[in-house]
């Protein structure tokens, strides 16, 4: 009796070339794409700062139109030295000292207010993903945010100047985005 046995078909596997073919072709795929999802963190924070601009102007749109509801407008010399208790408004928020030039919300005011524009656009100063700096000129918020008080220092973040003459001005500085 001879002992007989199945023959294993022969089984199909991947060769070598076949192997470094298919690594091959998904580092040309990752040479393109990695590009094009570093640029998505970029666009991400130019849609915040976008975001963030909106929400300024509107702030400054309504702010100036409670303004002059109340019958204030702008002075053509500053009315009350620091103190302009008269160019304090009550809005939904509480109350928010307007600049005597142009009725636009003060960055942080002197007077007898409790708002800044911090306040107005929700963002929290203690937030770890925005950075801020308030003076009573200017409000920043962003990625990269100078702390200097000079307008438009380099970074990556909007910078709001409520003094303005003759428009408060809202401006996105992104050269470090």
């Amino acid at each position: 009796m001879f002992l007989s046995y199945k023959s294993i078909p022969d089984s199909h596997g991947f060769t070598l070339i076949e192997l470094v073919l298919v690594i091959l072709i998904l580092a040309v795929l990752a040479a393109f794409a990695l590009p094009r999802f570093s640029d998505l963190s970029t666009d991400a924070r130019l849609a915040a700062l976008d975001s963030l601009a909106g929400t300024m102007q509107s702030t400054i749109g309504i702010v100036r139109s409670k303004a002059y509801a109340q019958g204030l407008s702008p002075a053509a010399t500053n009315p009350g030295g620091n103190q302009q208790t008269g160019y304090v408004i009550e809005t939904e928020a509480g109350r928010s000292e307007v600049d005597w030039r142009n009725l636009c919300p003060e960055s942080r005011a002197e007077a007898a207010d409790s708002l800044t524009m911090l306040d107005y656009i929700s963002v929290d100063a203690n937030d770890s993903s925005l950075e801020t700096f308030v003076n009573n000129q200017y409000t920043r918020a962003g990625f990269s945010v100078p702390s200097g008080s000079a307008p438009g220092l380099p970074g990556c973040y909007v910078e709001y100047d409520s003094f303005g003459d003759p428009e408060c001005t809202v401006t996105q500085i992104t050269s470090e985005c």
